[in-house]
């Protein structure tokens, strides 16, 4: 039983919001890194995200891929996603595949909530 415990807690968090309620979220701005596999290997991508009264009103994606393929397709990501979560409360953010990219969006998740989290004091 601990081994399986330990191996459900390695696992990445479900793709969806970010379990943080908007009306949790402070005001700033607040970072994080996901991380994603891609067929070049494991990825991370760094995201600053600002928060006004829940809602992202500023998203920047700083990528940080290792490998050459992975970091175009973080920096068409990073083009891309501002115009989908601009604007939105921050328990309504959700990004999957984007601008060509199917695994960046995992890591903009994780990276993103860690980011609110933060913003929640948690």
């Amino acid at each position: 039983m601990g081994a399986v415990l330990a191996v459900a807690a390695c696992a990445p968090p479900a793709a969806g919001p970010p379990p943080v309620p908007a009306s949790d979220v402070r005001d700033g701005t607040w970072t994080g890194t996901g991380t994603y596999e891609s067929p070049g290997g494991p990825q991370e991508l760094d995201v600053r995200a600002t928060f006004r009264q829940g809602t992202v009103v500023r998203v920047d994606v700083l990528p940080a891929a290792t490998n050459a393929t992975s970091r175009r397709f973080q920096e068409r990501f990073a083009d891309a996603v501002a115009g989908e979560v601009v604007g939105l409360p921050v328990d309504e953010v959700h990004v999957d595949r984007l601008a060509g990219s199917s695994g960046t969006g995992a890591g903009f998740m994780q990276a993103v909530t860690q980011a609110a989290l933060a913003a929640a004091g948690r």
